[in-house]
């Protein structure tokens, strides 16, 4: 799989966020993209999965021949805070609706069993604590038989168990997969990462 973002710009009405962007990403590879506040992670993160459109530029998702745009999302997998799951449904009903979404490498009991929810799997989303729905979220993209993972700021609301489990389900998974990260650099939510940060706030738009 590689990702090719040629002369990527986007702007919000008359301001430019970034532009003129030439990233590859390559299978095997964990990338970080670093920047401050509002240097525009998330849209860049938005605009790798599909769900933003750039004013300028192209991407190409390539795996043997080119993947139309309109199939993108069977290769991709993400968990970010602005993409919520369904706050009224169980974590049971939560996971059975990504299955049919999405295969998971892991079956639903060891998936309960790992994130410790096991006990709480008829809880609605919105009765779960920050932390728990987080883990629900991190699962379920690091678990998708999927050849991207996208996640962006992963252990925002994790504590230092949590956190590290996140990195040993993470590196259990990354064989054949491009796995994006988007931080305000928080060495533990790219301790794994195995390619240079890009730092989006070292990009000044020129318009």
């Amino acid at each position: 799989m590689r990702i090719e973002l040629n002369h990527i710009g986007k702007k919000y009405n008359d301001n430019w966020i970034f532009e003129d962007l030439n990233i590859q990403f390559e299978s095997g590879n964990i990338y970080p993209i670093i920047g401050n506040n509002g240097s525009g992670k998330s849209t860049l993160l938005q605009i790798i999965s599909g769900y933003v459109t750039p004013n300028e530029g192209n991407i190409s998702y390539i795996q043997n021949d080119i993947i139309p745009i309109e199939n993108w999302y069977k290769h991709l997998s993400i968990a970010a805070p602005y993409l919520d799951l369904f706050e009224e449904f169980t974590i049971d009903e939560s996971i059975n609706l990504h299955i049919k979404l999405k295969k998971l490498e892991l079956s639903k009991e060891s998936i309960l069993s790992e994130i410790e929810l096991t006990k709480h799997r008829g809880k609605t989303l919105k009765q779960l604590s920050s932390g728990m729905r987080q883990r629900v979220k991190l699962a379920l993209a690091i678990y998708s038989e999927t050849s991207v993972i996208l996640l962006d700021e992963p252990c925002s609301n994790l504590d230092v168990k949590w956190t590290n489990w996140y990195n040993e389900a993470l590196a259990k998974t990354l064989e054949n997969r491009i796995v994006i990260i988007c931080s305000n650099s928080q060495s533990a939510e790219l301790k794994l990462a195995n390619k240079e940060a890009f730092d989006l706030s070292s990009i000044t738009p020129s318009h």
